[in-house]
């Protein structure tokens, strides 16, 4: 993850609510014990969602630059730090030191090595989107993930999200309209903090190809996985952007067109998928069939919901709070808990289905990342 995605209200901090995240294991299970790999941003929304899920306990923070490992640490009362995952993997079977889980939240660059390493060193693993660059990465890693009979989950916190629950529970409505749905607009559309670095002559990850970054690996992500996660994986992929000298994307859009539904119908469906990390985003989302539309304010944070068609508007919406990463910390908690190996809500055929979306996206606007061929 090369940069965070900017949080509707409430913001990382907003004091959680009264009950625990739904999904949060029985008090008396013992913690997951988590190894953060990264020191970054998404270590601190990390930690403050170790704070309210009673399942989860951070031991141990790794970085290729030990200092700040140190540094996060000490600042977050976590018990080791490591100069680098290998360190983490090798302390983290030590008396003592015992890790269960690796989160993965490093470049993009780096999610599928440091996930098969993980995994075929006998810990379950959380990796940040995008799960990985190529699909034979993607394929790689759950196929770690199986042979050493291992929990994987890619991050896509959207899954977890109430309003993408409230989208998920609106959706047969619009199946139901005469042959279903025919159009969707998602978007994520998020002026880049780390813009004012590049144009004054830096290269931080986020726009730096040999890092991973660009618009469609960190924010193309969003609506992509949204349609995988709504409709399944689309029949064609056609896509435009446009390339900054440094050869990372900018902004773009990805068009995917559908045969079936997911009930296994025919259909016309053409979702179109709007990024960009040189616009602040204004338009919503939405899907419409022949009598309905439904529409959200945020693809990867959905809170402002309606479904609007001939009786009028129904207003959807839902409130959250608490730490943006609490449902789906408090998830993952559940499942290893429970010896569970993959999500249902967010499995890994989705990632690995997603992965080949940005995939064959990415070949057609251009952008070069390592282990292109």
């Amino acid at each position: 993850m090369s940069e965070p995605a900017a949080a509707s209200a409430p913001s990382p901090g907003t004091p959680p609510a009264a009950a625990p995240p739904a999904g949060t294991p029985p008090a008396a299970a013992p913690p997951v014990r988590i190894g953060l790999v990264g020191a970054g941003f998404i270590a601190r929304w990390m930690m403050e969602a170790v704070a309210v899920v009673p399942g989860a306990e951070a031991v141990a923070v790794a970085s290729a630059h030990p200092e700040r490992a140190e540094a996060f640490a000490a600042a977050h009362s976590i018990a080791r730090s490591y100069a680098g995952l290998p360190q983490m993997l090798e302390g983290g079977r030590r008396a003592g030191a015992e890790i269960d889980l690796i989160h993965i939240g490093s470049p993009n660059v780096l999610h599928a090595e440091q996930a098969v390493a993980a995994l075929d060193a006998g810990y379950h693993v959380l990796v940040e989107k995008p799960f990985a660059l190529h699909p034979r990465q993607a394929e790689e890693m759950i196929a770690a993930a199986r042979r050493n009979d291992r929990f994987l989950m890619e991050g896509w916190l959207t899954a977890f999200e109430p309003g993408a629950r409230v989208v998920r529970e609106a959706l047969p409505a619009l199946l139901d309209d005469g042959p279903g749905p025919h159009r969707a607009l998602l978007v994520k559309e998020q002026f880049s903090s780390r813009m004012a670095a590049y144009r004054a002559g830096g290269l931080p990850p986020a726009f730096d190809p040999a890092a991973g970054g660009g618009s469609l690996m960190d924010l193309g992500v969003y609506p992509v996985s949204m349609a995988v996660h709504l409709f399944g994986e689309p029949a064609r992929v056609r896509a435009a952007g446009r390339l900054l000298a440094s050869g990372a994307d900018s902004h773009g859009v990805v068009v995917l067109d559908y045969e079936t539904l997911p009930d296994g119908r025919a259909t016309d469906l053409e979702v179109v998928c709007l990024h960009s990390k040189t616009s602040r985003g204004a338009a919503p989302s939405s899907i419409a069939s022949d009598n309905l539309a439904l529409s959200m304010d945020d693809v990867q944070w959905p809170r402002r919901i309606a479904l609007t068609g001939p009786q009028g508007e129904q207003d959807l919406s839902v409130d959250s709070d608490g730490p943006v990463l609490a449902r789906e910390l408090a998830e993952v908690c559940r499942l290893v808990a429970r010896g569970r190996r993959e999500s249902d809500l967010h499995p890994l055929e989705a990632s690995l289905a997603c992965v080949r979306v940005l995939a064959r996206a990415r070949e057609q606007v251009g952008v070069r990342l390592p282990g292109d061929e």
